[in-house]
């Protein structure tokens, strides 16, 4: 290997290196928070950039300023019913839906919770999931059934509808695309469906998984991503032209630890996948690429009590730093471990630091070796004397010179 070589390819062999010793984590924790003065059990979140609702059993919703969870608001209950899902409206507001067809309105200005009016089609039915369509006119709401209806609320109440065609699985959960108008469904047994605007359902496919949750790329990426059981993920395709047909495509991410519990929108390209035992995957829904951000051992290692308590969804508050909220209401910051060398800073920047490195060492070995015509012409002679081969004409050639110089 040439000198000039070696000195670019030295500092990334000790990258490799430094990576391998550090764990797959690239985030690490300095700050725990509790939300809570008095034990509670959260089911879901849901976030707008600025606040996030976390809602829970017996009625409990908590108003969470996402820089400083530890000034998180208890807004005064209105049931005593368990919350299940909650999404904000593309103007500030919020759905939150729950047991025995509860429907609660949040209104962002008052910071007040109230009952919705004219939902009188749900009332005995179990809620499991919310949705607010591209444009806001309408919220889909839907139930451990399999049903699914919209909902408007009018001068005089509401109106509300049933959709046709839908199945008989639990809905875990239904998320709308924010400029594609189109929605989509996960089901535990009945696979993936579109909700078109035209308030049709149209049935994907991937029945085989149990799907946990779904979430849509906040930006103009034309790609919802689905989480499901024995770390599926699916990749749904959006197209709402006229001629338009989405598509599913499902794959098991088996490279990866833990299963798969929820997805978190974070940014345009930007998702976290909630893994069991505690952890977070990034996931990026243009390139489809999935990558380590804090490992439930380094969580462990660090000792931190809510690590083992399943986390309910998380949010960032800059480009790598954030929150991640458990079920007993704990809040654990997250912010980018270090590399203190400035040089391999600036040749790998911040990506790189999330690359799955697997046998190091056998890795580094093997790109040395390719780079060395020394290092395989001494493993070609080892072989073919281990086999009993004659020497090749070029290695009787070299022993004849070293002969000669003797």
């Amino acid at each position: 290997m040439g000198r000039g070589r070696l000195r670019v390819f030295l500092p990334f062999l000790i990258l490799f290196l430094l990576v391998s010793v550090q764990g797959e984590s690239v985030v690490k924790s300095d700050t725990v928070v509790s939300i809570s003065e008095e034990p509670v059990f959260l089911n879901a979140l849901d976030s707008n950039g600025q606040e996030s609702l976390a809602i829970g059993d017996e009625g409990i919703v908590f108003l969470i300023p996402n820089k400083n969870p530890e000034n998180s608001l208890k807004l005064d209950s209105i049931t005593d019913q368990d919350l299940n899902a909650v999404d904000f409206h593309p103007a500030g507001n919020a759905f939150i839906v729950g047991d025995m067809g509860r429907v609660l309105r949040y209104d962002y200005q008052d910071q007040r919770l109230s009952n919705v009016s004219g939902t009188g089609l749900v009332e005995i039915s179990t809620l499991t999931a919310v949705a607010w369509n591209t444009n806001g006119g309408w919220a889909y709401i839907a139930a451990d059934s399999g049903r699914i209806w919209r909902f408007r609320s009018l001068a005089d109440g509401g109106e509300m509808y049933a959709l046709e065609t839908t199945r008989e699985s639990s809905v875990t959960a239904i998320d709308c695309h924010p400029v594609v108008r189109l929605c989509v469904v996960a089901t535990e047994s009945d696979g993936i469906a579109i909700i078109d605007d035209e308030h049709e359902v149209t049935w994907l496919g991937g029945g085989a998984a149990i799907w946990n949750d779904i979430e849509c790329s906040q930006g103009n990426i034309p790609v919802c991503v689905a989480i499901g059981s024995n770390r599926n993920i699916g990749t749904i395709y959006l197209d709402d032209s006229t001629q338009g047909v989405s598509n599913l495509d499902a794959v098991i991410l088996s490279d990866l630890s833990g299963e798969f519990t929820k997805i978190c929108g974070h940014s345009e390209n930007r998702m976290m996948i909630v893994t069991t035992p505690y952890g977070l995957i990034d996931h990026r829904p243009d390139s489809q690429e999935s990558f380590p951000w804090y490992d439930h051992v380094d969580a462990a290692n660090q000792q931190l009590e809510i690590a083992t308590r399943p986390i309910v969804c998380s949010w960032s508050t800059s480009v790598a730093e954030g929150w991640i909220l458990n079920s007993r209401g704990d809040a654990i910051n997250f912010v980018p471990i270090e590399i203190d060398d400035p040089l391999l800073t600036s040749l790998a920047g911040y990506t790189l630091a999330v690359v799955v490195v697997v046998s190091v060492p056998g890795i580094v070995l093997g790109l040395i070796f390719m780079n060395s015509p020394k290092m395989q012409a001494s493993y070609n002679r080892w072989r073919r004397k281990r086999k009993g081969f004659e020497p090749s004409l070029r290695e009787k050639r070299e022993e004849r010179r070293k002969r000669d110089r003797s």
